[in-house]
């Protein structure tokens, strides 16, 4: 009979055999990862089509052959310094459910194996109740992934940061639907 202490090892032995492969890129000199499992494919940068009212960090559409992709800038999503794309730009095809996204990344690194017993939950301080400029960004991160004894990533959540709202956006969303409420009320109350 085993003891739960051999039990143990062996359950964390073949957590380390079951690994999935990550793609690692960076924004702004930080390394971000996600499974590429979520990732469609990887294009240099191309013409990008405008889309007027949109939220500064959607930059546009692209036409991947024949298929209208959103693309988002995620130095933009996650609050930092816009900078000029250049020949190491790329765009990373990214799909979730029903929804194909174009994520605008710094630079692709590298796609590498990773066993779950690499990724841990994120730090607590990354969660809701985050405080600064940056805490938008931080409730990106899923998790963190060690990739070495001196490197780590972050593991990104595609859902959150395709979905994500951000409280100014929903603030000003609630004022647009009060003023138009307040204007129906004052036309029923003239007519």
């Amino acid at each position: 009979m085993k003891t739960l202490k051999e039990m143990r090892r062996e359950n964390a032995v073949a957590a380390d055999l079951h690994t999935e492969k990550y793609l690692t890129f960076f924004i702004d000199g930080q390394l971000f990862t996600i499974p590429t499992s979520e990732v469609v494919e990887i294009i240099r940068m191309q013409p990008i089509t405008y889309i007027p009212n949109t939220v500064a960090y959607v930059k546009g559409v692209i036409n991947l052959r024949g298929k209208v992709v959103p693309v988002i800038d995620m130095r933009l999503r996650f609050q930092k310094e816009e900078v000029p794309y250049d020949t190491r730009t790329s765009i990373v095809i990214v799909e979730k459910k029903d929804m194909t996204v174009g994520l605008i990344v710094d630079s692709v690194r590298d796609v590498l194996d990773v066993s779950s017993a690499q990724i841990s939950d994120s730090p607590k301080f990354f969660g809701r109740n985050a405080i600064g400029k940056n805490a938008v960004s931080k409730n990106f991160v899923c998790g963190m992934v060690t990739l070495s004894e001196n490197e780590t990533a972050m593991l990104l959540d595609i859902a959150k940061v395709l979905t994500h709202h951000s409280r100014d956006s929903v603030k000003a969303a609630e004022k647009t639907d009060s003023a138009a409420d307040a204007s129906v009320q004052e036309k029923a109350q003239g007519n």
